[in-house]
């Protein structure tokens, strides 16, 4: 064995807690596209009672009612976590992956509320480095952030699109950080964009991600948005097109 093989293989554990559960990877129909969506974001969606628990792949995978080709997940905090999420996810079939998370606004003109379509992410993560994308910026896949920027346009949910900065580190932003990233261009600041969008392009899988500012960093400190009403109007605004998308294509 060559010293740098892989030792793990995601697909055999994925078939392998599959049969643990009772199903059978190669009979079983797992949707195209997957949303991973932040926890509270999960909770909501919950509520609305849209879709129903089918397989232990990722976490506690949910398939929309009505279109079997759309599921959603929890996703994992953190660019680690979500690696290996994408990674079971993929393994067992999925080709789209869309994180709907929340974000530090980073720009001096962003407030609670507004909603970021992400291109990519600046890198300030360990996990590109170790699949072998040691690089400044991780892009999001641009055929499906098309799609999503399109989807946004036609239910006319007002958006920015641009660039991004993942750090693994939440509490750890410095301002001097915010100053340099904001003068990158990026719009905001999260924990898990690169660790997808490695693991999506590692495995030529498409990955995108669209994220609610939830607060935002300014040279008078943290301006915390929760509770807010823009936040909420915001959270539902982004649900209720996900859901209207796939009762559409159903």
């Amino acid at each position: 064995m060559n010293l740098n093989d892989v030792l793990t293989d995601p697909k055999k554990l994925v078939r392998q807690e599959l049969e643990n559960a009772g199903f059978d990877l190669d009979k079983i129909n797992v949707p195209k596209r997957v949303y991973l969506l932040a926890d509270s974001l999960y909770d909501a969606i919950l509520e609305r009672n849209c879709g129903t628990y089918k397989y232990p792949l990722g976490g506690k995978l949910y398939v929309f009612s009505g279109n079997e080709k759309i599921g959603f997940i929890k996703g994992n905090m953190c660019s680690p976590a979500i690696a290996t999420q994408a990674e079971d996810l993929i393994a067992g079939g999925v080709k789209e992956l869309i994180h709907i998370g929340f974000a530090g606004g980073l720009q001096p003109d962003m407030k609670p509320g507004d909603i970021v379509l992400t291109e990519g992410a600046y890198n300030d993560t360990a996990v590109a480095r170790l699949y072998g994308f040691d690089y400044d910026r991780i892009e999001a896949s641009k055929e499906l952030t098309d799609e999503l920027s399109s989807l946004l346009k036609t239910k006319e949910i007002p958006f920015k699109r641009g660039i991004h900065w993942t750090t693994d580190a939440g509490y750890r932003e410095t301002w001097g950080q915010v100053v340099e990233y904001r003068e990158k261009g990026a719009l905001c600041v999260e924990m898990e964009g690169v660790g997808l969008f490695t693991i999506a392009k590692y495995r030529n899988c498409a990955a995108s991600a669209i994220y609610v500012i939830s607060d935002v960093h300014m040279e008078s400190g943290w301006d915390l948005g929760w509770g807010e009403k823009n936040l909420n109007e915001a959270v539902e605004k982004v649900l209720d097109m996900i859901i209207s998308t796939v009762e559409n294509e159903g």
